[in-house]
């Protein structure tokens, strides 16, 4: 493998399509997911992946208790989540600085989004490693499954946990992911 953002997209499609990364775990990355930053930041860190991805193939996604779940304590770990989705003007626009986050919905019907033009809504929370956005134009949502996940970056300003139809939204379990990012 190259050195983080070394991989031309080339490269990058034909690694993430090879598999090499899964490690047993089914699910495959959504079209939106950037195979170039995927692949570096696999690169830069292989432990935490394998760990995480370990951690998804071998366990019982249906039946783990909601919480907290640590894999590499302050590295990688997982959060079980079990809520039901709100409309996209109750839901937050974020982003992170130190954690990628890996998004897999379990069950439930929602959409995850990216905006391309944010304003800040306050400052960085070090503590969520997160800021909040509001959007400057529309949002793209793309529906979440348990085929695939997402992965956003601190590039990424995400949208998730949108409800698919607000009006008879349904309750969801899904598991984010929280891996180190590689600087």
């Amino acid at each position: 493998m190259s050195t983080l953002n070394s991989f031309t997209p080339a490269e990058a499609k034909a690694w993430v399509e090879s598999r090499v990364w899964a490690n047993g775990w089914d699910a495959n990355p959504d079209a939106t997911t950037d195979p170039v930053e995927f692949a570096a930041q696999y690169a830069a860190a292989p432990e935490l992946w394998n760990a995480l991805f370990k951690f998804l193939a071998e366990t019982d996604l249906k039946t783990l208790p909601a919480g907290k779940h640590e894999i590499i304590p302050g590295r990688v770990w997982v959060n079980l989540l079990e809520y039901t989705p709100k409309d996209e003007a109750n839901t937050k626009i974020e982003n992170h600085d130190k954690f990628i986050d890996l998004q897999y919905l379990i069950e439930g019907d929602e959409l995850m989004g990216l905006a391309d033009k944010v304003t800040p809504t306050g400052a960085y929370d070090p503590v969520k490693d997160r800021t909040n956005y509001t959007a400057d134009s529309p949002v793209n949502y793309v529906p979440a499954g348990p085929d695939r996940f997402f992965l956003y970056f601190p590039k990424d300003m995400h949208q998730p946990s949108v409800a698919a139809d607000p009006a008879h939204a349904v309750p969801s379990r899904k598991v984010v992911g929280k891996i180190e990012y590689q600087k």
